[in-house]
């Protein structure tokens, strides 16, 4: 069953391994970015297994949460194609 799930990070050094995470992240499935260090993910795979995925590009000080981003959920200042993109994806 596809859920939506939030990807925090906060790295250490992320001129060492940003791009590669991000890359990582946007293979999970369908994807939007909320901001500068988060995203949503819509993905049938459970969120430690996507944690653990995206543990092998980390570096020692690097932080990472991966939740299920349900509904009902509240926005503000989000741009329009972000906002649509939640909507249309999270589950009922």
């Amino acid at each position: 069953m596809n859920q939506v799930l939030i990807i925090w990070y906060d790295l250490a050094k992320p001129e060492q391994n940003l791009n590669r995470l991000v890359k990582k992240i946007k293979l999970c499935g369908k994807w939007a970015r909320l901001g500068s260090s988060a995203y949503l993910i819509l993905t049938d795979v459970a969120p430690k297994s996507v944690r653990d995925n995206l543990s092998a590009t980390l570096l020692d000080g690097d932080r990472v949460f991966v939740g299920v981003a349900a509904r009902p959920s509240a926005w503000r200042g989000l741009p329009e194609d972000v906002a649509k993109w939640i909507v249309a994806n999270q589950q009922q």
